[in-house]
């Protein structure tokens, strides 16, 4: 900081003047140096008054400049480079043809360039994932997997698209119903998580069966395996990096190759979450109901003393304001089975009456 050292200076020798002035000048030459030297005082006050001020000044700009450079977001440092070798479903992507490399490094970047979108993934991942993963070793089928989710709805469990599909898996009704999905009487399953999971998975194994191959398989959730039989059959190829298929479907794969080299790493690429940042894990009980009629949900709702928007976003397949009648899965929270098996004993009780 600058001071005023040459201003000092100056009003020293000022003083030093006034105070030594001429001889013999008498007593009014006496009374103008005083009256001299209190200007002069009076204005080096000032400047001391000043200087203080512009110290404390750029003591507040110092600690404004460190508490800006706290808030301020930091560069973050992201590797664009793809792995040498990726794989999905233990089948090696063929990244040494560069045709094929571009294709799957144009997904990497674009899907980088999106980070709102990957710090979604990631705070979703941690809801959704385990009981995916749960079930694919159920199944003995391969984790990699759980990443078609990530490119059908980036885990959105009430994603619905432009030609209909809905749902986490994104299923359209005709492949929902296909693969035990009901979608009527105020029920649509395709967005039940569970149910919905349990479908894709066994879809996509019977793909495998039927293609051999999971690129393909993955390929075909995408398109259909109609579309893919014809394709193969036409074309004489069966590699899914060298069909000539839908646009959508050519870059399918790419994607979810792409999603699982980021979320099985993210920290690599730049990204990381504090530990409170993560969305809670499904924390739900599970249970069967058998019903003779109707049951309201908002009954439920009181009888369970929760919020009856808890029990809809719950329970995303019931799409009205009541439990049809039947038999069904329904999601409540973690603990209250007891109380509803209460409940609906009392209830039945009732309509005895």
């Amino acid at each position: 900081m600058k001071r005023f050292v040459p201003l000092w200076v100056a009003f020293v020798f000022t003083i030093g003047w006034i105070t030594a002035g001429p001889v013999g000048d008498g007593c009014a030459q006496t009374a103008a140096q005083a009256e001299l030297r209190e200007k002069v005082e009076a204005l080096l006050e000032r400047v001391n008054q000043l200087e203080r001020s512009v110290s404390t000044l750029g003591a507040e700009l110092i600690s404004l400049e460190d508490r800006l450079n706290r808030v301020r977001p930091q560069p973050r440092l992201i590797y664009y480079k793809l792995p040498k070798e990726v794989t999905i479903c233990g089948e090696r992507i063929p990244l040494e043809d560069r045709k094929v490399w571009e294709n799957l490094n144009q997904e990497f970047i674009a899907a980088l360039g999106n980070e709102a979108q990957i710090i979604l993934w990631m705070k979703r991942v941690r809801r959704y994932f385990p009981p995916i993963e749960k079930r694919l070793k159920e199944m003995s089928l391969p984790d990699d997997l759980k990443y078609v989710t990530i490119t059908e709805s980036a885990l959105r469990p009430y994603a619905v698209s432009s030609s209909g599909a809905a749902g986490i898996w994104q299923f359209i009704p005709a492949t929902g119903e296909k693969y035990g999905m009901r979608g009527y009487g105020g029920i649509d399953e395709r967005f039940d998580f569970f149910k919905a999971t349990e479908g894709a998975l066994s879809y996509l194994r019977s793909l495998y069966e039927e293609f051999g191959n999971w690129p393909i398989a993955i390929a075909a959730y995408n398109c259909g395996e109609n579309r893919m039989r014809r394709e193969i059959e036409f074309q004489r190829m069966k590699s899914y990096f060298y069909l000539d298929l839908p646009l959508e479907t050519e870059r399918y794969v790419y994607k979810i190759a792409v999603a699982k080299i980021i979320l099985s790493d993210p920290l690599k690429y730049g990204f990381r979450l504090d530990e409170e940042e993560y969305y809670e894990p499904l924390r739900i009980d599970r249970v069967q109901v058998e019903l003779s009629q109707p049951l309201p949900i908002i009954d439920l709702a009181i009888a369970l003393q929760v919020p009856y928007k808890e029990i809809k976003e719950m329970n995303l397949h019931l799409s009205g304001e009541v439990i049809p009648a039947g038999i069904h899965f329904l999601n409540l929270p973690a603990g209250m089975t007891e109380r509803f098996k209460a409940y609906l004993l009392l209830r039945k009780e009732s309509e005895r009456r």
